[in-house]
């Protein structure tokens, strides 16, 4: 069977500087391999005509689907329909029904209909309007010169509903392509390279698995796919049999999920003593709907007196060993967990930098677990900046307590 093959555009000058990042591709890709659709190419194209004419252009001639994300709304720089009904020698024509449902949603909210906004209620001839839930201007469904063309919001929740309410259905209906199936298994705390090595060894190929590798800083994670599920499944065995002890879980997650996921399972409790990561930590895990159930609170003790007057570290400490060190970090583990009276503690303590303190280097972080019975502190010399050194320690963080107490 002939592969179907999909190009994505995203539209928008704002997706050419230093401060928008495109992620619609990332949820339009998801959902197109799920179909068997293979998407290959992904394009970004500024607000002018003969940029976006040259996209559309290029894309029809190389693959079955084209999808493009933005251009679509009311201002001068939404011309997207335009271009394309060009490309297709096709003329726009006013939807009296769509225009109507644009005056309404005005009217409801109190606001005059804007003329500018009269011209999303035009539809390429031939062409399927697609509805937009929660927002105003429909997307377009378009057979032009043998391909599929479908044009879509720039805003994520508008795009997220078409792909999710219409798309998907129209294209499988159309296509009728055997789905792959897919697996996404997440590791932490190991290096990208040491799992690409090792699975260079699996004869994936020979048995129709393809496989990815996707690094953060916070975890690796390996997607498996194929038109055989219980091929995939067994190739995820595999894989996973090859790092045992740094792999967390299935999905889309992270280590927050997984440790808290065990501590509700256990019937644990958690509390956390931040100094450099500022409450990261706590944010991470108050992010998951539940997380009452497992954590109980935290301390952002970032200066020196927060150490000694809330969390009790004894200043002898500190003036010894400094606020960066393992003893530090011991004291923090320990009596949060004293203090909230929860089954775990975790102690936080590092420069984050960029300048060092303390005359220590900018990266050296030191974690502490602890419970009744232990406490394991753990010393770390993470790179990057600022952030980046934050991010890996909350990870290593969390990675240190279900290793040390929840496996």
């Amino acid at each position: 069977m002939k592969k179907v093959t999909a190009e994505i555009i995203a539209i928008g000058s704002e997706l050419l500087g230093a401060s928008k990042v495109d992620t619609n591709s990332l949820f339009i890709t998801k959902h197109l391999n799920k179909l068997g659709i293979e998407v290959s190419f992904k394009t970004v194209v500024g607000d002018n005509w003969e940029s976006l004419k040259n996209a559309f252009e290029t894309a029809i001639n190389r693959v079955d689907i084209v999808i493009s994300t933005g251009g679509l709304g009311p201002t001068e720089d939404d011309f997207t329909k335009e271009v394309v009904a060009e490309l297709c020698k096709v003329s726009l024509k006013l939807d009296e029904k769509i225009l109507e449902n644009l005056k309404e949603r005005f009217k409801v909210r109190g606001i005059a209909f804007p003329e500018n906004s009269k011209k999303m209620a035009l539809i390429p001839e031939n062409a399927i309007p697609i509805p937009n839930g929660p927002g105003a201007a429909p997307g377009i469904f378009l057979e032009c010169n043998g391909k599929t063309i479908i044009l879509l919001p720039g805003v994520p929740r508008e795009m997220q509903y078409m792909i999710e309410n219409f798309v998907i259905e129209r294209l499988n209906k159309k296509y009728k392509l055997p789905q792959r199936f897919s697996i996404s298994m997440n590791f932490a705390s190991i290096p990208e390279a040491i799992i690409d090595n090792t699975l260079k060894e699996i004869d994936f190929e020979e048995n129709g698995i393809t496989y990815a590798i996707l690094a953060s800083l916070r975890k690796v994670q390996v997607i498996l796919s194929g038109f055989d599920k219980e091929k995939v499944e067994e190739f995820s065995k595999k894989v996973i049999s090859k790092f045992p002890d740094v792999f967390f879980g299935y999905g889309d997650i992270f280590l927050e999920n997984a440790v808290l996921d065990l501590l509700i399972e256990k019937n644990k409790t958690v509390a956390f003593a931040e100094s450099c990561t500022g409450g990261w930590l706590g944010k991470l895990i108050t992010d998951i709907p539940g997380s009452s159930k497992a954590f109980l609170g935290g301390i952002v003790s970032y200066s020196n007196e927060a150490k000694i007057n809330i969390l009790n570290v004894p200043e002898k400490t500190i003036e010894k060993f400094g606020a960066v060190s393992a003893q530090t970090a011991f004291f923090m583990a320990n009596n949060v967990r004293k203090l909230f009276n929860s089954d775990f503690g975790i102690g936080i303590t590092g420069v984050a930098g960029p300048s060092q303190s303390e005359k220590k280097p900018a990266g050296l972080v030191y974690i502490a677990a602890s419970s009744k019975e232990k406490t394991v502190v753990k010393k770390y010399n993470f790179r990057g900046n600022r952030e980046m050194v934050r991010q890996q320690s909350t990870s290593r963080a969390f990675d240190l307590l279900r290793k040390e107490f929840l496996k």
